[in-house]
């Protein structure tokens, strides 16, 4: 697989070093500030991968669905945006695929919150919070995990019509913090007058975020659309369960 990374930070060059040595090539690379190169037939990179800042995304991913270039994005922040480039990417025929967080480990607790959330559904004296600790640099609040983890408890906790970082009273509290070089920590927590449930994830370093992006690009090439990254997890899942 051939590789064009968009954004040579931290994650850019994890992604590299864990896909020369699953045998894959990076053969084009930009950050921030720099010039695109010129692609032409021969140098055509397969995919695309995008980690760069929310005010970044957007023109990147429209750009990739011009060249003609998958993309797989682990840019969270710019969801005002979404919408518009979901719409261009299918009137192109291109394809581009979002993942609020790219772990295996979170997207299997994701599954675990839409289950609990299902159960807790059934009993009003429980409210439940979400609490997310990263790094002093990340520059989104909330982060995108924690607004995907929220996606499913509103879809199941009916009391609930939101999120918000100063909630009222139906709307699920998110606390975000931003310490040191913590890589990410997502705490969910359920509390009622008798006892508290936490179902939490932390994440130790980068590489499951780099081999899940690997992952998804791979999944990515010859489709057409505008994917999440449950649908490659799906995927996985139902094949490791056959």
């Amino acid at each position: 697989m051939k590789i064009f990374l968009i954004g040579y930070g931290k994650m850019g060059q994890m992604i590299e070093k864990l896909a020369i040595d699953a045998g894959h090539k990076v053969v084009a690379k930009v950050d921030q500030g720099q010039d695109w190169p010129q692609f032409d037939m021969d140098s055509k990179p397969d995919v695309a991968i995008e980690f760069t800042r929310p005010e970044m995304a957007k023109d990147n991913l429209l750009r990739c669905i011009d060249l003609g270039i998958p993309v797989a994005t682990g840019t969270t922040g710019w969801d005002e945006h979404k919408s518009l480039v979901q719409e261009y990417c299918i009137e192109k025929g291109g394809a581009v695929l979002y993942a609020s967080n790219f772990s295996i480990g979170v997207n299997i607790w994701f599954r675990i919150l839409d289950f609990a959330s299902k159960q807790f559904a059934a009993f009003q004296q429980y409210s439940v919070s979400i609490d997310e600790t990263h790094h002093a640099a990340k520059v989104d609040k909330p982060s995108g995990t924690a607004v995907s983890a929220a996606g499913y408890l509103l879809a199941n906790l009916k009391q609930y019509q939101n999120w918000s970082l100063q909630p009222k009273n139906d709307e699920i509290s998110i606390a975000s913090h931003r310490i040191g070089a913590v890589t990410g920590d997502h705490l969910v927590s359920f509390q009622s007058n008798v006892d508290r449930i936490e179902l939490a994830h932390s994440a130790s370093n980068r590489e499951g975020f780099a081999l899940g992006a690997i992952e998804a690009a791979k999944w990515l090439q010859n489709k057409k659309g505008f994917f999440n990254f449950s649908d490659v997890f799906g995927e996985i899942f139902s094949l490791s369960n056959k």
